[in-house]
């Protein structure tokens, strides 16, 4: 463990897991900046599929570290749930005149009533887990659920459709790499790799290639060009 964050864990008392988010929060911002630039495939911005990484690796926060199985079965079946009744929600208040704000806190009124619900329904179950899942990460989830609304109205069904998809990818990605122990030792011990991801932004900035998404969309043409 570098020495300076030694010192702030064991003499200052700052939590372990607080300064490991905090490091890794620059790797998944930059993770979804080449999700979006090089690979060409696009999601809710890129707050949204940090809220969901957060709120995933949340929900696997056990008493004897990350369980990354945990973390993917509550946050997956959550953001089912949220995405789900948000498009319900926004399907039946649609042809209701309302100015935004309103009909955005009618939507994210069901969509609270439907995952008290679905909790409910675990705890019929006997689904202990769903029960003792921690509050902040499903408030995260269902804020994102807005966003997702509001491309709906912009762009149209499919479009927020391929979106929601496209950020439940990259945030399970980035959950699966914040999770994994040998991250956390090396940034613990080499914490300037996550300022690092400065100098790679600025990279991905400068990047007027064509994106991986575009060799596949555009294969036809570029075989036929270098066959002439």
């Amino acid at each position: 463990m570098n020495p300076i964050i030694q010192t702030l864990v064991e003499t200052k008392g700052v939590p372990e897991t607080s300064i490991i988010l905090l490091l890794t929060l620059p790797i998944i911002a930059t993770i979804i900046a080449i999700w979006r630039q090089i690979v060409g495939l696009r999601t809710f911005g890129i707050y949204a599929p940090i809220l969901i990484t957060f709120a995933f690796y949340q929900f696997g926060i056990t008493p004897d570290g990350i369980n990354v199985g945990q973390g993917l079965k509550y946050g997956l079946a959550l953001s089912i749930v949220v995405f789900v009744s948000a498009t319900l929600a926004h399907e039946m208040t649609r042809k209701i005149r309302l100015h935004y704000l309103p009909k955005m806190s009618i939507v994210l009124s069901i969509v609270a009533m439907a995952v008290f619900i679905f909790i409910g329904l675990a705890a019929g179950l006997d689904k202990g887990g769903f029960i003792s899942v921690d509050t902040l990460p499903v408030l995260l989830l269902i804020t994102v659920s807005e966003q997702m609304i509001s491309l709906y109205i912009k762009k149209g069904r499919k479009a927020a459709y391929f979106l929601t998809v496209g950020t439940l990818v990259i945030s399970v990605l980035s959950y699966y790499l914040i999770s994994w122990k040998w991250v956390h030792e090396t940034l613990l011990k080499y914490p300037l790799i996550s300022p690092a991801t400065l100098l790679v932004n600025l990279i991905i900035g400068k990047w007027t290639g064509f994106r991986f998404k575009e060799y596949f969309r555009f294969k036809n043409i570029l075989v036929s060009s270098e066959s002439d």
